[in-house]
């Protein structure tokens, strides 16, 4: 085998193991800091897409600029490099996580999820309404907004309604269950944001167009009288 070839082979098992680790992240978000969840999108970024080349966020965008550093600072590190860290990061968690992975995706469930920071196990019957939705599972979503209806807009501690958890993970069928239960699209977290704030920040492309499709309003300002559009990239930005 030609050396070139013996590396586009490695490459290819490295990009499927960083597949594997990235779609394995998802089921840990609720049991993360968000430190540790923006070292992971740095990561994702500077593996999917490189060194970042886009402009810094203005000051006000702190969500954005927080992801924009994260990004940043990783300099020229190299698409390998940036896809082996993301997966030791991964493993350092949780060291069984790729026989968890590959287990999970061929039972579809997962019995419960470990928390990181005190290594104590959550089983499925003590997780919230919100942890079900950062985890993006729609039936559990569905089962408890069946036996709970005013949970669909009760905001959490830090003044996050329901509809923003789902509009930060992007995740389109829990988002649309919410509206259709009663979510007020336009609901405005303690910093005056909406649902569209947070798919525009993320950069969830799909999740802003169907945002917009039913009624989310563009013009909204949040408290420092930002709109989504002013925080849109380019593309996001046509949209809106």
């Amino acid at each position: 085998m030609a050396e070139s070839d013996f590396e586009s082979e490695s490459l290819t098992d490295l990009e499927e193991t960083f597949n594997r680790a990235a779609k394995y992240l998802q089921t840990l978000v609720s049991e993360l800091d968000s430190g540790q969840l923006l070292a992971f999108y740095g990561l994702y970024k500077q593996a999917t897409v490189g060194p970042c080349d886009t402009p810094r966020p203005n000051w006000y965008q702190v969500q954005a600029k927080q992801k924009w550093e994260a990004w940043k600072n990783l300099g020229d590190m190299d698409r390998e490099t940036a896809m082996t860290n993301y997966i030791q990061g991964i493993a350092r968690i949780n060291p069984a996580w790729d026989a968890e992975e590959m287990k999970a995706e061929s039972s579809q469930w997962i019995v419960f999820s470990k928390l990181s920071y005190d290594n104590v196990e959550l089983n499925d019957e003590d997780k919230t309404f919100l942890d079900w939705i950062k985890e993006g599972n729609a039936a559990k979503v569905r089962e408890f907004l069946s036996s709970e209806p005013a949970l669909v807009d009760k905001p959490d501690e830090e003044g996050m309604h329901p509809i923003h958890w789902a509009a930060d993970r992007g995740y389109l069928e829990i988002l649309d269950y919410l509206i259709k239960s009663g979510a007020n699209v336009n609901s405005r977290d303690q910093y005056g944001q909406t649902a569209l704030h947070y798919v525009v920040s993320c950069d969830h492309v799909d999740a802003v167009k169907y945002l917009l499709s039913i009624g989310a309003q563009s013009n909204i300002t949040d408290n420092d009288g930002v709109t989504p559009k002013e925080i849109a990239n380019e593309q996001i930005a046509a949209l809106l």
